[in-house]
Parts: structure tokens; sequence; C-alpha cells
């Protein structure tokens, strides 16, 4: 039994047991205030370290989803690509605009948003694709960005500092990589030759696909930097499929870049050859028919009337 003993300036408890009671101070009155001040403390600090726990998993996932989709054609502090570096861009950009753009930037474009068409003028009227990008991606994409752009801080310096040691440049050949764009020699990977999707002018007969947009001077549209970035991890929703695991090596997207670097300086083509692709089609149909129309007649013809007509 639990009972309070009135007429004490402290609270006290009695626990009654059989045979005697165990008397003993438990708090004083102005010290409840304290207790719940610190079960409170308690609890923030409880919902804070697991709001952190929460924010570094959903960063962690939105840097892979970035490296998945996005790092081809961006950097975080590492300077422009075919995109905008995306340093401090969530401090930038209102954060609803980048959610709407990221999830659906044709929508953007086609709307005529002030600040998409901003973007298409500065890089070169390059659209971002749609990357088919979830909510929940883009979230921890917009996550990552944050915690990146916070995290990048100057370290302080102490002593004299080491050098960096890079990799020697690998150096591309215009030749090689115009055998590799023709299909002429197979890539490492097994990937598709380029030309069953694009065109270059002067590559063939008829200057490759048409799939894919002509590449004759896409190094004035990329940038040496970003079509290096582009064609070594490939995240184009179109390609992703055929070169997601057949990467190019290092020396197939140097030699590359040193075709189109060649290519650039050939005129532009002035349109498409869908034209050409349907007068070609256009013509067969008719030879095909021609063909019909002088050969159906015969085979529609009996054995006894071929025989009479002494054609067997």
């Amino acid at each position: 039994m639990i009972r309070f003993i009135s007429g004490s300036p402290k609270l006290k408890e009695v626990i009654s047991m059989p045979g005697r009671s165990i008397p003993f101070r438990l708090f004083e009155h102005r010290r409840i205030p304290l207790l719940f001040m610190l079960i409170g403390a308690a609890l923030i600090f409880m919902t804070l370290s697991t709001s952190a726990s929460f924010d570094r998993q959903t960063a962690e996932q939105g840097q892979q989803i970035f490296q998945q989709n996005c790092a081809s054609c961006h950097t975080v502090g590492g300077g422009k690509l075919v995109g905008p570096d995306l340093q401090g861009v969530t401090a930038l950009r209102d954060r609803q605009w980048l959610q709407e753009f990221i999830l659906d930037p044709t929508a953007k474009f086609d709307s005529g948003d002030p600040i998409a068409m901003q973007l298409l003028t500065e890089y070169s009227n390059i659209r971002m694709p749609n990357m088919g990008l979830t909510a929940a991606d883009v979230e921890a994409i917009l996550v990552f960005l944050e915690s990146s752009s916070a995290a990048t801080q100057p370290a302080p310096t102490t002593g004299a500092s080491q050098p960096t040691l890079t990799a020697p440049a690998v150096v591309g050949n215009a030749a090689a990589g115009q055998r590799y764009f023709t299909g002429e020699t197979s890539l490492a990977n097994g990937g598709t030759a380029c030309i069953a999707c694009h065109s270059v002018s002067g590559s063939g007969v008829l200057d490759g696909g048409t799939l894919g947009p002509d590449l004759t001077q896409v190094l004035t549209r990329y940038g040496e930097p970003g079509l290096t970035a582009a064609i070594s991890a490939i995240n184009f929703p179109t390609m992703i499929g055929i070169f997601g695991a057949k990467p190019l090596t290092p020396q197939e997207v140097s030699d590359l870049v040193a075709y189109f670097t060649e290519t650039n300086v050939q005129p532009a083509p002035v349109g498409t050859k869908t034209g050409l692709y349907l007068g070609i089609a256009g013509g067969l149909v008719v030879i095909l028919f021609a063909v019909l129309f002088v050969f159906w007649p015969r085979q529609r013809q009996s054995i006894s009337e071929k025989l009479r007509a002494g054609k067997l």
C-alpha cells in the first residue's frame, strides 16, 4: 500500500510491508519541475539523434542515386561539366523548385520557366533529360546535396602539404576513335558501336543512325570536360540499358573525344536524314510491287494452263 503523509513540508512515500513500514524521502516539491526539464531534454536529445541518423542514411542513399544518374553531367564542388556544379545549389534555389525540376525537367522547359530557360541558354541548349526518378529519390538527392554543401569547408593546413599524385592522362587517338564510332573496332566491354544510333558528317554512306542526336559538333555543345564525363559514365536514359554494364574504357573515351575534336571543325548537317531514309524505303516498295506485278500473274496459272501454253 502507498500513502502520503500530510502535515510535512516534504513529500514522503511510505511503503507498508507485513509487520513494518519503511519511510524514505523521495523529492522535495521544488525539484519536480527540474525532473520534467531533464525528461524533456532527454526526449529532445533522442529525437535529434534519431533525426540525424535518418538524415545520414538518406544522404548516403542520395549519394548513390546521384552517382548512378547525375554524376556524368554534374559535380558537387568539382566545377561545371555538361551542367552546372551543384555545390550550394540548395541555398541558391528554392527547395520546391529543385524538387519539381529534378523530378520532371521537361515540364519546366516546356512551360517556359524563367530559371530553366536561363540554364538552357547558359548550357548550350542542352536539356536535362527525365531520369525516371521517384519523389523519394529526389528527396534523397537533395539531402545529399545539403549535407555535401554543409560539409565542404576549407580544411586547416598544418605544416608542409604533401604533393598530390595523379594518374597520367590517357592520350587519345582520333583514328582509333573513328574506328570505335563506326564499329570497325569492337569496344572492349561489348558495347554497341556509336554509329548504330548517332551520326557524324562524313562517317559513311548514310553517316549513321538517327535514334540519337548528330555528334558532328558535339564538342562545341558539351566542351571537352563535359563530353569526357558524359561518355565515361553514361547515364542517359536511352543509353544506360546498353552501356550500364558495358562501360567504355579510359582509352576508348580518350580516343572518341579525340575523334569528336576532329569532327568538330566540320559543318553540321543542315537537316535530318529522315527524308532520305523514307525515300529509300519508298523506292524499295515500288520495286517490290513492280516485281510482283510481273511475276504474280504467272503464279496464278494452273499447271495445265502452263502446259497448254508450252511454258512447262
